[in-house]
């Protein structure tokens, strides 16, 4: 059996928790405050805080947990502050970091088994090459890399270029989602970006889309998520909804989910996108240090929208993964 199927089998059989966006491996991130860290987070951590999210939050009789795992995203670590992306060095970077992840993830389930959870590990791709180069250094891995991420803001690439050069296409051949980082609005790679050049694409070639952070809560994401095929992830609630954005009221943008929750029940799926939780501010505090409190005021929202408590947990990240019925 392929590790894919394997994986799915374990999951469809009684997945307690299933997150859509987490990230493992390590880069340097420079804030607008001037402040520079180390964003890092291992495999083995991952999946030690979501089982514990999970005994937490969902109780004794825990089944399978699984986690798509993204690579880093390229910031800091090999350009100073202000330099452009090299394409070189950035083909360079994704080719590492994928390899890299791909054996973590790997080494993690062989070392652990089911109980220990279920680490799927998504790629990178490199808006600058053509999706054919880009798989043909990955055929070999191909049963293991469960997504492709897009991250045009950290690349300094729009979405039009990662469409022109055929990652769509590649998904649609792999049969595997594509997860799109989306900007707050006004930013490369917001939603209107992705809605007018990705999503139309997408549709036509049958491939499933995941847009990252839940849009910012963009006024027009329920509309896009009406789309078949168009999903969203829930992480960093932190950033979403109070840091990023403004840090309106946090009464008000639990409302705000609840009511995209009851709009969209289909379509939400739960993530902490982790490492973003150890982030250190100016103002001296450690972003979210734990995650208890979005994990407990996301399900919440969901409970005041009537939410399914199973599809938010797991359903829909196995539908985006695996495709319809996946969760049945």
């Amino acid at each position: 059996m392929s590790v894919k199927d394997a994986v799915e089998l374990l999951l469809r059989s009684g997945a307690s928790l299933v997150s859509a966006h987490e990230h493992a491996g390590s880069e340097l991130v420079h804030h607008r405050e001037g402040v520079e860290h180390r964003y890092q987070q291992s495999v083995d951590t991952l999946m030690g805080l979501l089982r514990s999210v999970a005994r937490q939050h969902i109780g004794a009789a825990v089944g399978p947990v699984g986690a798509l795992v993204l690579p880093m995203p390229f910031y800091r670590a090999l350009k100073p502050q202000g330099a452009p992306v090299d394409p070189a060095t950035c083909t360079d970077v994704i080719r590492q970091r994928n390899l890299r992840l791909l054996d973590d993830c790997a080494r993690y389930r062989d070392r652990h088994g089911p109980d220990g959870g279920v680490p799927m590990a998504a790629a990178l791709v490199d808006p600058f090459r053509s999706a054919e180069d880009f798989a043909a250094e990955l055929r070999h891995r191909r049963d293991e890399i469960f997504a492709l991420k897009w991250h045009p803001p950290a690349l300094e690439s729009p979405v039009d270029d990662h469409v022109a050069a055929g990652y769509l296409d590649l998904s649609a051949e792999w049969n595997i989602p594509t997860v799109i980082h989306c900007s707050p609005t006004g930013r490369l790679g917001d939603l209107d970006e992705i809605r007018t050049h990705a999503l139309p694409v997408a549709a036509r070639a049958g491939v499933r889309v995941s847009i990252a952070h839940l849009a910012f809560l963009a006024p027009e994401l329920p509309t896009v998520l009406d789309q078949p095929g168009v999903f969203a992830d829930l992480g960093p609630w932190e950033a979403v909804c109070e840091r990023t954005v403004g840090r309106p009221d946090p009464a008000l943008a639990d409302r705000r989910l609840a009511c995209v929750m009851e709009r969209n029940p289909d379509a939400l799926m739960f993530s902490l996108d982790t490492p973003w939780h150890l982030q250190p501010w100016d103002d001296g505090r450690v972003l979210g240090a734990s995650v208890a409190d979005a994990v407990t005021r996301v399900r919440a929202a969901g409970e005041m929208a009537g939410l399914d408590s199973a599809a938010l947990l797991h359903g829909t990240a196995l539908r985006l993964l695996f495709g319809p019925g996946a969760d049945a």
